[in-house]
C-alpha cells in the first residue's frame, strides 16, 4: 500500500532502521527517556547494459538500497519502549524500471516504506501499521559487504532490460521475469510478534498480514569463534503462492573470507509450476588496502527454475567491489553481471550489464 508524500511529510517525526545502510543520523535528539533520530540517504548510480543488439547507459537510483528518508521516535521508560516508524523512498529512474523502450522516468516516485508503531517490551517486540512482515528479508541475508551491487535478488540492478532472441527481435519478456530471490512478503499492512532472542542467537517472528498474507520466521545471530553466522528461514502465503525461502551468511573475522548462500521455491495457487531458486556468493573484505575504509570483493552465481513458464532455466553472474570512506559516510561500489536465459519455445540472448554508483548516509 502507498500514500501520498504531502501528509507524511506533515508528520516526519517517526523513524525506521534501514537494511544495508550505514548508522549515521543527522538529527539525534535525546531528552531524559525521549529519543528523535531523523536521517536518509541519497544512492544514485550509472547503468550501462548491452542486450547482444545494441547498448543503453542510463542514470538511475539504485533500487537495491533506493534514494530514502527516514525518522524515528521513541518513549524509553526503562523495561518497555513505545515508538513509530517513518520511512519513505524516493527514485529517480530506478535500476529496476529504466529500459531501451523507457530510458528517462525522471520524475520523482515517492513510496511508503514504513508507517508503524512499535512496543519493546520484556516479552518481545509487538508492531502495528505498515512495515516488514516477518519474512521480508529471509533471502537476503548477506555479510559480504556488497550487496549494494551483487545481492540474492540480481534482477534489481537491470530487471526492466528487455530480453532479446537469437534474431534480435524483443521477446516481450525481461529480466525480471526470470530472476527473483522468493523473498517472503515485503512492507504491508500487519501486525507482527517478534520474541526476544532464545538458545544463544535465535529470534522467531509471526505476522498476520492484509490479503491474508501471513508468515512465521526464525532468525539466526550469532559469533562463534572466529566466524560470525547469520541465517534467517520463513514460511510465507503471498497472494499467489505459499513460499519457503531463506539464506545464510558466514564471515571469518582473521582473513575476511565469507560465504552466502540462499535458496527459495513456490508452490504456486492453481498451478503445477515450481519455481525455485539458489544462490552462491564467495567475498573477500580488508581495511588494509585503503585507509578511507573497507574493501569488500565478491563473485556471485545464481540459478533459477521454471519461473515465468514450466521449464525455465536463468542463470547468472557478477563480480563487484564496494570501497567505503568512512569520513564520508559513503560507500562506492561498481561491477559487472551477465544473464543468461533459455525456455523451451524460446532462446535468448545474453544481457550484459556494468553499473557503477555511490551510496551517502546522513
Amino acid at each position: 500500500m502507498r500514500r501520498p508524500i504531502a501528509p507524511a511529510l506533515c508528520v516526519l517525526t517517526l523513524g525506521l532502521t534501514l537494511p544495508l545502510a550505514a548508522e549515521a543520523q543527522v538529527v539525534d535528539i535525546e531528552d531524559g527517556g525521549f529519543t528523535l533520530t531523523f536521517g536518509g540517504q541519497i544512492n544514485r548510480a550509472f547503468l550501462f547494459a548491452d542486450d547482444g543488439v545494441e547498448s543503453n547507459s542510463f542514470f538511475v537510483d539504485n533500487d537495491n538500497s533506493s534514494t530514502r528518508l527516514r525518522a524515528r521516535a521513541a518513549y524509553d521508560f526503562g523495561n518497555f519502549v513505545i515508538g513509530g516508524n517513518i520511512e519513505y523512498e524516493f527514485e529517480f529512474s530506478s535500476s529496476n524500471s529504466v529500459s531501451q523502450l523507457n530510458s528517462d522516468i525522471s520524475s520523482s516516485v515517492a513510496n511508503e516504506r514504513k508507517f508503524e508503531i512499535f512496543a519493546e517490551t520484556g516479552f518481545g517486540t509487538f508492531t502495528y501499521g505498515q512495515g516488514d512482515a516477518s519474512s521480508n528479508g529471509v533471502s537476503e541475508v548477506d555479510l559480504s559487504g556488497t550487496a549494494l551491487g551483487n545481492n540474492s535478488d540480481v534482477a534489481l540492478i537491470a530487471g526492466s532490460q528487455l530480453l532479446r532472441n537469437t534474431a534480435g527481435a524483443f521477446t516481450g519478456d525481461d529480466v525480471g521475469n526470470f530472476f527473483t530471490n522468493l523473498d517472503g512478503n515485503s512492507r504491508i499492512e500487519r501486525f507482527r510478534y517478534d520474541t526476544p532472542e532464545f538458545l544463544n542467537g535465535f529470534v522467531a517472528s509471526v505476522t498476520l498480514g492484509e490479503d491474508d498474507r501471513d508468515d512465521v520466521a526464525l532468525r539466526f545471530d550469532r559469533t562463534i569463534g572466529d566466524v560470525r553466522v547469520r541465517a534467517a528461514a520463513a514460511y510465507a502465503q503471498t497472494q499467489t503462492a505459499d513460499r519457503i525461502s531463506g539464506s545464510v551468511s558466514a564471515f571469518h573475522t582473521p582473513t575476511g573470507l565469507n560465504l552466502t548462500f540462499a535458496s527459495g521455491s513456490d508452490d504456486l495457487d492453481g498451478s503445477d509450476r515450481d519455481p525455485g531458486f539458489n544462490y552462491i556468493k564467495l567475498g573477500y573484505q580488508t581495511k588494509e588496502l585503503l585507509k578511507a575504509g573497507t574493501t569488500s570483493f565478491a563473485v556471485d552465481y545464481y540459478d533459477g527454475q521454471n519461473q515465468s513458464v514450466d521449464g525455465s532455466s536463468s542463470q547468472s553472474i557478477s563480480l563487484f567491489v564496494v570501497q567505503k570512506v568512512d569520513a564520508w559516510n559513503t560507500e562506492f561500489y561498481g561491477g559487472y553481471r551477465t544473464y543468461d536465459v533459455t525456455t523451451p519455445t524460446t532462446d535468448f540472448q545474453d544481457l550484459d550489464v556494468v553499473f557503477l554508483g555511490a551510496r551517502f548516509t546522513f
